[in-house]
């Protein structure tokens, strides 16, 4: 089936972008991680920790050196009962991540998958999405997937190196890391909104018919049940 995707898909970036939903106020404002390499135009998206999807997604991306932005949320009770002194400093959640290949505005969209996914079998409120059990995404490269793969095989605690690099940016929950490996690849790891599940990504198209955006929405905003966009 076709999600129509919420318009908060380009929005949730802009600063200052806010929304309400069962009793809690979300202000987003934009991370800029750094730039991403894509060397072969195959893009996974993962666990990094735990890596239970290491098959890229079907579509061929552009090759080069892209931006990744996080849109974090800032969450806050909207009741005066739980305004306490330990609640002063709002927590923040990863809601959503991209990947931006072009400055050119998106006009449609559609959901990620791997090559064995039938869209067609999917219900109302359903998805393909990848599964996270350390509250971690990513995206990278296809060859920077199998380098990683091969350091965690090669020493079984390179995953501390990982996890001090995201400690740098530690902050409420949420902390993020774009992480160097061999041959010039890299990877964007960051956190994931309120942390293990399931969660889909969706490609952005520009009037043209060429990818924009690639985000994975971690479903802070429940837009399938609620939103009418």
């Amino acid at each position: 089936m076709k999600h129509n995707c919420p318009a908060f898909f380009e929005t949730a970036f802009d600063e200052g972008y806010t929304q309400e939903q069962e009793g809690y106020s979300y202000r987003l404002f934009r991370e800029d991680m750094g730039k991403l390499q894509i060397k072969t135009g195959k893009i996974v998206a993962n666990d990094p920790f735990v890596m239970f999807e290491t098959e890229p997604f079907q579509e061929v991306f552009p090759k080069g050196s892209f931006s990744v932005q996080l849109a974090i949320a800032q969450v806050q009770s909207l009741s005066n009962d739980e305004q306490t002194d330990d609640a002063l400093e709002p927590d923040e959640r990863v809601a959503l991540a991209r990947i931006v290949f072009s400055d050119k505005p998106v006009v449609s969209w559609k959901m990620a998958v791997w090559p064995e996914s039938d869209v067609s079998q999917l219900g109302e409120g359903e998805f393909f999405g990848y599964g996270v059990d350390a509250g971690t995404g990513s995206f990278m490269d296809t060859e920077a997937c199998a380098l990683l793969e091969r350091e965690m095989e090669k020493d079984e605690m390179f995953y501390e190196t990982l996890t001090k690099k995201m400690d740098q940016t530690y902050k409420h929950t949420r902390s993020w890391g774009l992480i160097d490996l061999a041959e010039g690849s890299n990877v964007a790891m960051f956190s994931t909104g309120w942390g293990d599940g399931s969660y889909a990504s969706y490609i952005g198209y520009d009037t043209e018919g060429q990818i924009a955006r690639l985000v994975t929405d971690f479903y802070l905003l429940d837009w399938m049940r609620t939103a009418e966009e």
